[in-house]
């Protein structure tokens, strides 16, 4: 069956952003992005503990890796729902998941306005795909009427941006050529730091009626591509966003004066075969009362 998702609704502008250049940009830099992502989302699940036979919600899947995981936890009794706005990251997805599990469904969708079916999830689980949405309260509030009773919310979001030097950086790197890219702001709605305050998470997810809300520190060195620091160079001007975006709206002599400015304040983090740069975020784990 062929995914397909319109860009229209109140996250429209995510749609649109995650199906164009950066969705393949992630596709072809998935496993350099798991390498990065995987010990944030491996804490998340130890502390969630899957049991077998339980409903899974994958938020933001990506490219799968989590899904797969979640997969081997709740075994073939069990059931986990992929759901993202990315097409193309779907497709691999699905292309990396054994073909036999039938457990396992991919669902093009945005989680904030989709029609789950109520009460139909013992866990929701999600690295770093909660920070995007237009409306967080009517997201929270629609994941959690989705969630059983007792249904337990698992999930990672990156803590405030000082804290967070592998994004930072590459930003001021191109700010100067693109002075009208906006500076990441927990203030700004889909910011990767829409969910930084903690204040602010303790209300959203209060406010939606989740109860044992807990949020905990996880700091953890992000390893930005492998290899030698051209070819992480590579990595972080597919990967990082503002890097990216940056290079898509220069000639070819702008985004080589970019891509200089960027190794050169990147350098001093490569340790021989990858770029090690401090990052922080929260493990935020709530239960459906």
């Amino acid at each position: 069956m062929t995914l397909s998702i319109e860009t229209e609704g109140p996250n429209k502008d995510e749609i649109e952003f995650w199906n164009g250049p950066q969705g393949q940009n992630w596709v072809k830099q998935n496993d350099l992005t798991d390498l990065m992502y995987d010990p944030f989302g491996e804490s998340v699940l130890e502390g969630v503990a899957l049991k077998p036979g339980e409903r899974v919600l994958d938020v933001g899947c990506g490219c799968g890796k989590t899904t797969g995981k979640l997969a081997e936890l709740v075994g073939s009794k069990g059931h986990v729902t992929a759901l993202d706005l990315s097409v193309p990251m779907l497709d691999v997805a699905r292309t990396r998941t054994n073909s036999n599990a039938k457990h396992v469904e991919f669902v093009a969708g945005d989680a904030e306005i989709f029609e789950f079916e109520p009460e139909s999830y013992d866990v929701m689980f999600s690295q770093f795909g909660l920070m995007f949405f237009h409306n967080l309260d009517a997201a929270f509030l629609n994941l959690f009427r989705a969630l059983k009773p007792n249904g337990r919310l698992a999930f990672v979001s990156w803590r405030l941006p000082d804290l967070n030097p592998w994004l930072i950086l590459p930003f001021e790197a191109v700010r100067e050529f693109v002075p009208d890219m906006p500076k990441p702001n927990p203030d700004v709605v889909s910011s990767p730091f829409a969910l930084a305050p903690k204040e602010r998470v303790e209300k959203l997810l209060g406010d939606a009626g989740f109860v044992d809300v807990k949020l905990e520190v996880f700091d953890c060195p992000t390893r930005m591509g492998q290899g030698n620091l051209d070819d992480c160079m590579e990595f972080v001007a597919d990967f990082s966003n503002p890097v990216a975006t940056a290079l898509r709206r220069s000639d070819p002599s702008l985004a080589y004066t970019i891509l200089r400015s960027v190794r050169s304040a990147l350098a001093p983090y490569h340790t021989g075969d990858t770029l090690e740069l401090p990052g922080s975020a929260w493990i935020v784990s709530a239960r459906r009362p």
